[in-house]
């Protein structure tokens, strides 16, 4: 995952600090693991396993004990359900596009909220949040910004060079993306001299 980087938590500081030498605007950065539990997937691929297992055992060549199958079946279930869960990969594979995209959004809205990004004075703080099994990014910007920033500008910063802008593939690539969210903050909410650091630059990485 991009946000277990050694590199990430120190990288991400300082393109925060040198950003935010540029413009009036302070960026909140939040990496999380994941934005769902998705525990409904994997409890239905887990059913899935088990009906499949159960269909090896009504149709093999060979015989299965009876009084085993009530327990089997139950066990290999919740082992498929587990190992799924834990497996982003696999939930990437089994959940929709627009589920994933949903839950960051979702996510990143509460994010801001929890971060107390709406906190600045002027209003011109910016969430980039950041979900690894997801693999997206999500801009959200308070309302000082949306007053100066138009939606264009955010939806043009490209986090990777996948056919998905969001999709950051590496540490680099999020961090060329950081850097052109600055120079858009630069050319719309440049400094006027009264900057104080309200928010600390260091990355929120969630467990």
């Amino acid at each position: 995952m991009l946000h277990t980087d050694t590199r990430f938590a120190s990288s991400v500081e300082a393109a925060v600090a040198k950003i935010e030498a540029t413009t009036d605007a302070e960026i909140v950065v939040v990496a999380a693991p994941r934005s769902g539990s998705y525990r409904d997937v994997a409890a239905l691929f887990g059913v899935v396993i088990a009906w499949l297992v159960l269909l090896v055992v009504l149709f093999a060549p060979f015989e299965f004990r009876p009084f085993l199958i009530p327990v089997e079946l139950p066990v290999v279930g919740a082992l498929a359900a587990w190992v799924a869960h834990r497996s982003p990969g696999l939930m990437r594979l089994l959940s929709s596009a627009a589920r994933r995209r949903a839950q960051v959004e979702d996510a990143a809205a509460a994010a801001f909220h929890q971060e107390v990004v709406h906190g600045t004075r002027g209003r011109t703080g910016l969430l980039v949040y950041l979900s690894a099994l997801e693999d997206r990014v999500v801009l959200v910007p308070d309302l000082g910004l949306d007053a100066k920033v138009p939606h264009a500008d955010w939806n043009a910063i490209h986090w990777g060079a996948d056919k998905d802008p969001q999709r950051p593939q590496h540490l680099d690539s999020f961090l060329a993306g950081l850097r052109a969210a600055g120079q858009v903050l630069a050319a719309r909410v440049p400094p006027t001299g009264d900057n104080p650091n309200e928010i600390s630059d260091a990355p929120r990485i969630r467990p």
